[in-house]
């Protein structure tokens, strides 16, 4: 499939102000991969593809929602230390990336109720305020402007954090997105017996795999992405052997579906 490299990891953030998005009621402009993408390479330093890109892609592949494979919105209040918040808001904004991509708008709903809380405990001023709820709210029936909304205001998230000097935080949201994005799609491959479009969005996480451990070296001081380092080291280990450009064996997707499970396990329970 053509650019599957580039797609993976919902969320996250900036003051993307996309040109049909900046008022309420003008969210109007088409969604594709290509307009996301773009604002994301011109915008922002971020270090791997979007969740946005993903779930396209998921879609494409005429992959169903299926919605309890998603973290439960009742775990959030289980979520007390700032490592947790922040690993599980990149869980739950993946989450809501699914769920709007799919026009899931109950779900949507949950899942950004759950970021909110959890934006507020990391104490990231300006992001979920009541005019994006606003905005968000008029374009429930507007899927293409709703996933815009939902982009920028995790974009903005991530700008907010380095900003606020907070890069290891948002370094964790990302690492989290990326494993549930993942994980979804590794359920959604075996639930649909081996579709192998599905198959090869998978093989692609190979890339992001190595880029978040290379980005993790950064950090050898920090004790909360220390703590997650070997999470994603056990994941970049996981994809030894496979190549992208070929694809992956069925034994192959099933060793990545029970090791990202478990990996993904680590974080929200």
């Amino acid at each position: 499939m053509k650019n599957t490299y580039n797609l993976f990891i919902v969320l996250l953030l900036s003051v993307a102000i996309i040109s049909c998005s900046t008022k309420k009621g003008t969210d109007t402009e088409k969604v594709t991969t290509a307009n996301v993408k773009q604002v994301v390479e011109k915008e922002f330093n971020y270090p791997i593809p979007t969740s946005f890109e993903v779930t396209t892609l998921l879609q494409d592949a005429d992959a169903a929602f299926v919605l309890d494979i998603t973290n439960p919105v009742e775990n959030v209040d289980k979520y007390e230390t700032q490592r947790d918040k922040a690993l599980n808001l990149g869980i739950y904004g993946a989450d809501l990336s699914y769920a709007s991509t799919y026009n899931m708008n109950e779900q949507t709903l949950e899942f950004l109720d759950a970021s909110k809380r959890l934006i507020d405990g990391l104490d990231v001023p300006g992001i979920f305020n009541e005019d994006m709820l606003a905005r968000v709210q008029e374009n429930m029936d507007n899927r293409d402007s709703l996933i815009l909304i939902v982009t920028e205001s995790f974009y903005n998230t991530y700008e907010q954090l380095n900003k606020l000097g907070q890069d290891k935080l948002s370094f964790l949201v990302i690492s989290a997105s990326w494993i549930e994005g993942l994980y979804i799609t590794t359920q959604l491959a075996v639930s649909s017996d081996y579709d192998e479009r599905i198959m090869a969005i998978v093989a692609q996480q190979k890339g992001p795999a190595s880029i978040l451990v290379d980005t993790a070296e950064k950090y050898k001081d920090d004790e909360d992405i220390q703590a997650v380092a070997p999470l994603l080291n056990f994941m970049k280990l996981t994809y030894e052997g496979v190549d992208p450009a070929v694809g992956i064996t069925k034994g192959q997707l099933d060793d990545i579906t029970a090791n990202v499970e478990s990996t993904r396990n680590e974080i929200v329970d």
